[in-house]
């Protein structure tokens, strides 16, 4: 089964090439001896985390099935932004993604509470909420809108850049245009913290920062490292406002065709491949830090951490009104343990 043609045309160009395909809406299971190649995007670089997990995914997949599962990756935003890859994911254009679960709120409202600027203390947390009931019952919840979940793999805590100074209270954003994620937790957060929040796609980011259209943006340091951003970013304040999961997303109806034993075969090849991913997530946070030597890095003290978060309650106050109080007062509960 190979998704890199259009649908219609994929039952002849596979018959052409010798192996059994495919087409949506066609149901059948993948046989023993059916080549599956999984159409992978995401709007990371190549040296991100995040694609070097899919690599490791693909070997997984080819090992575990003698070649027959494998999985092709497209970087960079090559298939759209991360909006557009989970509503290619929901159309079956391609078949695997991971983005931000700021994205996924767009498509089912439960994700805005994982949004909640400082909520989780550290990855311990974290780490509880996302592997426990919570974030299996968050991943369910996207079955009804045309998309399954396998996972979260991590982005990471988010932190404030800037090309201006350095911040230490939200007074100091006061008139930053900043750049956030089309998210309306994420925007009403930093209009409370002062600065004039505006969405943009990822993948105009840097371009937008190098011209000067933002003064500011949010997100991993990682993330941040690799995709350059230090060459037009000179400060960071280490806010951890929002640890960002990336949650791990196939098209259901790809995932359905598979025999009960491939699905089995990917189930525990991401978990496999979860546990690879964060491990590399943090020590890339650590190699960010000492690699970035020209930037201004700010440690808040708690009571300067406390200016920012003490300005969070109306928005926390927004998301229970929005998603229901219970599911955020679960998360509170399980992450405060």
């Amino acid at each position: 089964m190979s998704f890199l043609f259009p649908r219609k045309f994929v039952r002849s160009a596979a018959m052409a090439l010798g192996f059994c395909a495919f087409s949506l809406g066609v149901n059948t299971s993948v046989l023993a001896n059916d080549k599956v190649v999984l159409k992978a995007g995401h709007a990371a670089s190549t040296s991100n985390t995040g694609h070097l997990a899919f690599e490791f995914l693909g070997k997984e997949l080819a090992e575990k099935t003698n070649g027959r599962i494998t999985v092709e990756i497209f970087p960079n935003s090559q298939l759209g932004s991360e909006r557009e890859l989970v509503e290619s994911i929901q159309l079956g254009n391609v078949d695997m993604t991971f983005v931000s679960s700021a994205v996924l709120g767009a498509f089912n409202k439960q994700f805005f509470a994982l949004d909640i600027p400082f909520l989780f203390k550290d990855r311990a947390s974290v780490y509880r909420v996302l592997d426990g009931k919570i974030g299996t019952d968050l991943l369910a919840s996207l079955d009804k809108v045309g998309i399954k979940g396998l996972g979260y793999w991590e982005n990471g805590f988010r932190q404030l850049t800037n090309s201006k100074k350095v911040i230490k209270s939200p007074d100091d954003l006061k008139g930053m245009k900043m750049r956030t994620m089309e998210n309306e937790v994420h925007i009403a957060a930093w209009k409370a913290e002062g600065a004039n929040p505006a969405p943009l796609a990822f993948g105009e980011l840097f371009t937008a920062l190098q011209q000067g259209t933002f003064d500011a943006q949010e997100g991993p340091i990682n993330l941040f490292y690799d995709m350059k951003f230090y060459e037009v970013q000179k400060f960071i304040t280490k806010t951890n406002h929002v640890y960002s999961p990336w949650p791990v997303l196939i098209n259901p109806d790809v995932y359905n065709r598979l025999s009960d034993a491939d699905k089995k075969i990917l189930v525990e090849a991401v978990n496999k491949t979860t546990a690879y991913q964060r491990d590399l997530a943090q020590k890339a946070d650590e190699k960010a830090v000492e690699a970035m030597k020209d930037v201004t890095i700010v440690e808040l003290t708690p009571e300067e951490m406390t200016a920012f978060s003490s300005r969070m309650g109306p928005v926390q106050d927004m998301v229970k009104k929005r998603v229901g109080a219970e599911i955020v007062d679960a998360i509170i509960a399980e992450a405060s343990k």
